[in-house]
């Protein structure tokens, strides 16, 4: 039903601009949401919240679009800390593991913008490895201590369409590379003297959307969140040599936040935050040398923060 017959004309004859409509029309509703709320029409709120949110959304009318932050072309380069909480989960046996690491990282992305298309490149690259303490349990007792080194390396490529300013989709492809290497072993009590080296190299697809925008004219924020299936994975581990998992599922869940400070009109300094969830669903067991191997299902959940620059072009 059109409650606005007489406003319509009057807009379409030119006579009122699109931001006297949508005020009008804003107000007619948060009216009636008041109304509901009193009378405890709960199904009427529902949908009125739902309006209400659309309009929220959908006030930002073109002019105003274009005094937003938009997608702009641009070189960044950062240093930054990363916290990766490791777990492994051998569900067979009984068996989990545990493990904390912070790694320095180095963050690169390159973005070119044309005016219905954007691209771009990202890494993450860690340059300083701390180690870190691994357990592993099993219901009762701890069966084996050692240390750990994570380092995680990712170069994603993507494309995208530069809609508006807050939300642009696009799509790619992200290399991927974990490197754990273990040493120190305790075992049952009994110091073992071993290294154990495992990679994991991965091609995964890439969905995501991001946005940036304005505080003032010279503070501005950013986000993205991105999500990556794998396509192709890639097990290797030094203790069990030609061995290959298979069935190796997963997905990586990645958000990230930021501002910045627009130092002058092509440069910028900023500080991001990010984190999510690298889970991989393991492998079946397959028969090895007498016995049976398999690659645990196992979770990175991770969280960091970077300082970087930007030259704008």
């Amino acid at each position: 039903m059109n409650h606005f017959p007489y406003i319509e004309k009057i807009y379409k004859r030119g006579l009122m601009d699109l931001n006297d409509l949508i005020e009008i029309i804003w107000d007619y509703y948060m009216r009636h949401l008041i109304h509901s709320i009193i009378m405890r029409r709960s199904s009427i709120i529902v949908a009125y919240l739902f309006i209400s949110a659309a309009f929220v959304i959908c006030r930002q009318t073109p002019a105003d679009a274009e005094g937003s932050k938009k997608l702009e072309s641009r070189l960044s380069v950062g240093v930054g800390w990363e916290s990766l909480c490791y777990k492994e989960c051998a569900v067979d046996m009984g068996v989990a593991s545990n493990a904390h690491v912070n790694n320095t990282i180095a963050d690169i992305e390159g973005l070119k913008r044309w005016k219905s298309l954007f691209s771009g490149i990202k890494a993450i690259i860690p340059v300083l490895q701390e180690k870190g303490n691994e357990k592993w349990t099993d219901s009762s007792k701890t069966l084996q201590n050692n240390t750990l080194e994570y380092g995680w390396t990712r170069l994603d490529g993507y494309m995208g369409y530069p809609l508006n300013y807050f939300v642009n989709p696009y799509g790619g492809l992200r290399w991927s590379e974990t490197k754990q290497e273990r040493k120190d072993f305790i075992l049952l009590g009994s110091p073992t003297v071993d290294t154990a080296i495992e990679k994991v190299k991965s091609w995964s697809l890439l969905l995501g959307i991001r946005g940036e925008g304005n505080f003032t004219p010279r503070w501005e924020w950013n986000y993205w969140v991105e999500y990556f299936f794998p396509i192709y994975v890639e097990v290797s581990n030094s203790v069990f040599p030609d061995f290959e998992a298979s069935d190796k599922g997963g997905y990586t869940l990645d958000i990230r936040g930021g501002i910045e400070y627009c130092y002058t009109e092509t440069l910028s300094l900023g500080i991001l935050f990010y984190g999510g969830k690298m889970h991989r669903e393991g492998s079946i067991s397959k028969p090895y040398i007498g016995g049976s191997v398999k690659w645990p299902e196992n979770d990175t959940n991770y969280l960091g923060g970077i300082l970087n620059i930007s030259w704008i072009f």
